[in-house]
This record gives structure tokens, C-alpha cells and sequence, in this order.
């Protein structure tokens, strides 16, 4: 029979230097490229949803709210209102060029990462047959 005591190291043992803990990393956690992967398309969607609704809502409120404001002339024949009718047209063509390129920068290598470590198990079943 073992004594309790005998699973603890005995009082002589020197501790190992701290970079030594820093550099352990703890096994890979099977849904943590599935957190990753949602937190990251999760911030994408909110940005360019909220960069395209804000910019209309402004719009919208600056229509109902002050349509004289909108009426005024600010280069010859196009007025406020067409102004940032056109500009809203481009925020929107910008928001989704945006979305697009950041979603290839951040998503789309951690969708892979999930996919490779989804499908590993299937391709290492069918090796061993």
C-alpha cells in the first residue's frame, strides 16, 4: 500500500525555471475552432451591417427630418439629397467589398482549419482499413 504523501515530489525536487510554464500549452479543446470561427463571422457581420443600416438610417432621418436641408442645391442641379443618395449607394458597395476581402483574411482560413480537423478522423478510419 502507498502512502498518501507518495504522490506529491519529495521536498528536494528544484521547481522548473517559469518560461518553461510559460511555453506548456494545454491539448487543443475540440470546439475552439468552432468558437473562433463564430466570434470571427460574428464581428464581420456586425461591422458591415451596421456600417450599411447606419449610413441609411441617417439618411432616412435626414429625408423625414429635414427635407429643406436635403433640398438645398450643393452643385448646380444636384441637391443634398442626391448627394447622399449617390454616397449611400457607395458605402453600401463599400461595406460588401469590405466584407468580402476581410471574410477571405479571417474566416475563411478558420472554416478550413475546422473542416481539416473535422474530416482527419474520417480520413484516418479509412487508412487503417
Amino acid at each position: 500500500m502507498t502512502h498518501p504523501d507518495d504522490r506529491y515530489p519529495p521536498l528536494s525536487h528544484t521547481p522548473q525555471p517559469y518560461q518553461e510554464y510559460q511555453e506548456y500549452q494545454p491539448p487543443h479543446a475540440p470546439g475552439a475552432d468552432l468558437t473562433a470561427l463564430r466570434s470571427a463571422y460574428r464581428g464581420l457581420r456586425r461591422v458591415s451591417t451596421l456600417t450599411a443600416l447606419g449610413s441609411f438610417v441617417v439618411y432616412v432621418a435626414l429625408s423625414c427630418g429635414a427635407p429643406d436641408l436635403m433640398g438645398s442645391e450643393i452643385a448646380g442641379e444636384l441637391s443634398l439629397g442626391m448627394g447622399l443618395g449617390i454616397l449611400q449607394l457607395l458605402v453600401t458597395f463599400g461595406a460588401v467589398l469590405w466584407y468580402g476581402r476581410s471574410a477571405q483574411r479571417s474566416v475563411d482560413p478558420l472554416a478550413r482549419a475546422v473542416r481539416e480537423r473535422a474530416l482527419r478522423p474520417v480520413r484516418d478510419a479509412g487508412a487503417a482499413r
